[in-house]
């Protein structure tokens, strides 16, 4: 058994490093909503210029640009809770071993 002081200042910021990463992909979440918003209205001006001809193709082309990012993001976003969860798990082990290692001296 040993000090683990340093594996536990480790765990706090690894843990700040990710809630900050979390925080800035639930934004980037939040503002792919406003593009979304945004990439529709476009479609629908599309539709009233467009000529008949090419009307579904430029409206498939708009609503293809972000399709895959929003699922993207919310997998990120999971995937940094997970690790959230699993370096809470760690920092309290190594607070429990430093706990028995100090109280040992």
């Amino acid at each position: 058994m040993a000090c683990c002081c340093t594996k536990i200042s480790r765990c706090k910021n690894d843990i700040t490093k990710v809630l900050n990463a979390r925080s800035a992909l639930q934004t980037l979440k939040s503002n792919n909503g406003t593009l979304d918003t945004g990439l529709s209205e476009l479609g629908r001006r599309m539709q009233e210029m467009a000529t008949p001809d090419n009307m579904n193709a430029c409206v498939t082309a708009i609503n293809n640009l972000n399709k895959d990012s929003a699922s993207t993001i919310s997998a990120m976003i999971s995937l940094c809770g997970g690790k959230i969860s699993a370096l809470q798990s760690d920092q309290a082990r190594y607070e429990r071993e430093d706990k028995e290692f100090h109280s040992s001296c």
